[in-house]
């Protein structure tokens, strides 16, 4: 049984954020967030809670008490997605919700009715160091997690709370939503802090008064295979546990000093290559590879032009050449081009949609349009837009060996590669002297695919630097 629906804006992220004081820039920056696994800004865990609590409370007014529950967000849901709150079971003694896209859910949770009998632990109402309030996540490694503990004011206040979910803060009180809304300021900004996953969190009620508004916390154990953090916490009402994860750091390619030696400085001397994605990962590798080499970078950005001016002052103060350029791959590219001063003779493709997104079913037409159109469409746009000013372009296509390997959940990027593979074929009979090099490339550490559980991941490095060195060589 649906009991409502909605999309969450950035409006919204904002209101709850502002809030309850949980502002990581996973849910509140979209140019950091691209940057993390997620790829995009993503909807707060405990946000969407409350909000499940609030759309139960509101069909259903003669909820019995809250004796405690358990809630588990195991897959992002992304601003503008539509979002279900779902009854699943319901019974005398507690119930079932599943928070859906697509009728799939994406976060459990499972409630259970009865007054409070839990007692507020010991180890929180001895003296802990109190936590002044932050307005930027703490940056620490993950060592620096075990054995942490503290307490901190709500950010949320009463009214905040009346406000934002009417009906749960009459069924639970508005002293135990400031509460849960603290678990999300506790692992958005303070333990694990910046680089955080909030994973799941379960509690009993227990008595308001004893803490005041104040979270206490301890961290219980930590799980180095998974990089996972388990926290004790108590106040406002609520004492239980929360289970974090500390994300892998955004990946960091090669220092351009550090690639001075690895190319002839002149290896590449002449060439004017436009790298398309060039902003970061294998892109601004390549980048500082070809400067490191003698040649031109014309670095384009669709989103991140920070990040592509950082990669061209890195370049610069190396003494390499380099410029930047915003780009589109989903637009024309013809007029895009224009301002270029320097005619490319090498063209490298990284243009990438997010690739990992959690949906409903085994195949959606939408995603597949959504990656040919970049993968297929962009780059057939770009190399007709270069080859109209330089018929002896050599030109990159990255695939990858999901195309035979076809990993589960990759349907429409391994069919989208493949027919950008096809694509290229074509265009080497048809096209000559244009060329197109294709590689199929093995898992390399981006950050689209950076992993808590330490999968396999070749060097970027040592993968790349052969394919650059034989794209080079033509025209000869």
């Amino acid at each position: 049984m649906m009991l409502s629906q909605r999309a969450f804006s950035y409006t919204d992220q904002m209101r709850f954020a502002s809030a309850a004081g949980d502002f990581n820039p996973m849910h509140v920056d979209a140019l950091q967030a691209r940057r993390t696994q997620a790829g995009a800004p993503v909807v707060h865990g405990v946000n969407l809670l409350l909000w499940a609590f609030d759309s139960l409370a509101a069909l259903r007014q003669d909820l019995p008490p809250l004796r405690g529950f358990d809630a588990q967000f195991y897959n992002f849901i992304y601003l503008e997605e539509i979002v279900q709150v779902e009854l699943i079971q319901q019974g005398p003694e507690g119930m079932r919700l599943h928070i859906s896209v697509d009728h799939v859910p994406r976060s459990r949770v499972t409630i259970e009715f009865g007054e409070p009998v839990q007692e507020t632990p010991a180890w929180c109402v001895t003296s802990l160091e109190p936590i002044p309030p932050a307005s930027v996540p703490a940056n620490q490694e993950f060592g620096q997690s075990s054995g942490r503990s503290g307490r901190f004011a709500f950010a949320m206040t009463q009214e905040d709370a009346k406000v934002l979910f009417p009906h749960a803060t009459k069924w639970l009180g508005a002293t135990r939503i400031c509460a849960a809304a603290a678990t999300s300021y506790l692992v958005g900004m303070v333990c694990p802090g910046l680089y955080s996953t909030y994973r799941d969190l379960s509690v009993k009620t227990c008595p308001v008064a004893d803490l005041g508004e104040q979270l206490a916390f301890r961290v219980t154990k930590t799980d180095g295979r998974f990089r996972m953090v388990e926290q004790e916490i108590s106040g406002g009402g609520l004492t239980g546990t929360i289970r974090s994860f500390f994300r892998t750091p955004p990946v960091r390619q090669a220092t351009m000093e550090s690639l001075l030696g690895v190319v002839g400085p002149a290896e590449f001397d002449g060439s004017v290559a436009l790298i398309v994605g060039g902003s970061r990962g294998l892109g601004e590798l390549t980048a500082k590879l070809i400067a490191a080499g003698g040649g031109h970078a014309i670095v384009t950005w669709q989103n991140g032009r920070d990040d592509a001016e950082s990669v061209a002052r890195e370049i610069r103060s190396a003494g390499g050449t380099c410029e930047t350029l915003a780009y589109d791959s989903r637009r024309p590219a013809l007029e895009q081009l224009a301002s270029m001063t320097e005619v490319p003779t090498h063209a490298y493709y990284f243009a990438t949609p997010a690739i990992f997104r959690p949906q409903s079913g085994f195949f959606s037409s939408e995603r597949l349009s959504e990656f040919l159109a970049v993968y297929v469409d962009g780059f057939w746009n770009l190399s007709q837009a270069l080859r109209t000013r330089n018929p002896m372009l050599s030109l990159f296509y990255p695939s990858s060996v999901a195309v035979t390997d076809r990993p589960r959940g990759m349907t429409e990027y391994t069919m989208a590669k493949a027919a950008g593979e096809v694509l290229c074929g074509y265009m080497n009979v048809s096209l000559a002297p244009m060329r197109v090099i294709v590689k199929r490339l093995p898992r390399l550490p981006t950050d689209q695919t950076s992993s808590n559980t330490g999968a396999k991941a070749y060097s970027p490095l040592e993968t790349m630097l052969p394919i650059i060195q034989e794209v080079q060589t033509w025209p000869s």
